[in-house]
């Protein structure tokens, strides 16, 4: 049995300046604000922080981790908080949001590049809306944002996830 996943930053740096949460695009989306997940992980309400939409709503784009002036990698503690919420089969409280992670994480677990056509093809058969964002793909292609071919793999990219995905 695959070992639990530990949050690696550690929350007791965070000293609450909300630099993170200022600056999150997707915040008004959010139950608990990025700040205040560092903050529950202190005083130890981690189960409060799994169960929250936060986590899942969470662009990945580094924004908070970037405005961190102590340099508290907040997306991969929410990184972390998902493969954790996985693991502990607590139930995301927006499917598609899950959805949508698991077509992107098996999209780039392949390559270690994401192929957005067939990852979005995915999505949206998955979520039974087979056609839900059909009317941006001419518009996407002729600006070349939209790939019909896969992109290369990255050179010793499988071997390195075996390495990551095992512990």
């Amino acid at each position: 049995m695959k070992a639990e996943t530990e949050i690696k930053e550690n929350p007791y740096l965070c000293y609450q300046c909300a630099k993170c949460s200022a600056g999150c695009p997707v915040a008004e989306k959010m139950e608990i604000l990025p700040h205040q997940i560092m903050h529950y992980l202190s005083i130890g309400m981690e189960d409060r922080v799994l169960k929250a939409n936060t986590i899942w709503m969470c662009a990945g784009c580094f924004t908070c981790s970037v405005r961190c002036p102590n340099d508290i990698d907040i997306t991969s503690v929410m990184d972390d908080l998902r493969k954790k919420s996985i693991q502990q089969g607590i139930s995301c409280p927006v499917p598609d949001v899950l959805t949508f992670h698991n077509a992107f994480i098996k999209a780039f677990a392949g390559r270690g590049r994401v192929h957005e056509l067939r990852m979005m093809t995915e999505f949206n058969l998955r979520t039974g809306n087979p056609f839900h964002n059909i009317k941006l793909a001419p518009k996407m292609l002729l600006k070349k944002r939209l790939h019909v071919l896969p992109p290369k793999s990255l050179k010793g990219f499988k071997s390195w996830m075996k390495k990551i995905w095992k512990h």
